[in-house]
């Protein structure tokens, strides 16, 4: 009986531990999309192995298990839900290790970020910021592991204003890469 205890408890014991490693994935964005708050809580990550690229999704509304599992095959965010109405959502396309599978804020060169309000299309953008040139835009932080199943967590910053309307957000992440990897993302130009 003490050998199936301890059996028992070591089973316990490593679950619990591969559960907290696992960890649940998490985001949330803080921004002003044309002077209108918003907080966009549900995401989504598509991972571009061959170039250890990402693209973040992230949306006000929850995404179904099919919108998810579509924009991991294909990295491409969509505007309007499945009903065919706008959404309030947000895009980030970039190479978090420059290309490499070590994540390091110092390493992005690009990113790519759009942002859509449902309430008006007129309030839509997309940029493409330079790093470290562009000063309106700034990763504070990222870690992981890029590899299909790794975890990309991280901190992106920044604002800008954009034919007189404010934006501005605080980005923060912590998601588990998909096991399978997208059909296209962004090139890290190696």
């Amino acid at each position: 009986m003490v050998v199936s205890s301890r059996f028992l408890s070591a089973a316990v014991f490593a679950l619990a531990v591969s559960s907290a490693t696992a960890g649940e994935d998490r985001c949330l964005v803080n921004a002003v999309i044309g002077g209108k708050p918003v907080k966009l809580e549900h995401c989504a990550v598509a991972f571009y192995d061959s170039e250890n690229s990402v693209t973040l999704y992230f949306t006000e509304n929850p995404l179904s298990a099919e919108e998810a599992q579509n924009f991991q095959m294909n990295a491409n965010p969509e505007v309007k839900d499945s009903a065919g109405r706008q959404r309030t959502m947000a895009h980030l396309a970039f190479c978090p290790g420059g290309g490499k599978p070590t994540p390091n804020p110092q390493a992005v060169k690009s990113v790519e970020m759009s942002w859509n309000h449902a309430s008006s299309v007129f309030l839509s953008r997309q940029w493409v910021f330079e790093l470290p040139k562009d000063k309106e835009l700034k990763i504070e932080k990222l870690s992981g592991d890029l590899k299909p199943g790794g975890r990309l967590a991280g901190r992106v910053t920044g604002g800008k204003k954009s034919d007189g309307l404010d934006y501005s957000w605080q980005i923060d992440f912590d998601l588990r890469l998909p096991e399978k990897p997208a059909s296209a993302g962004p090139s890290c130009g190696r």
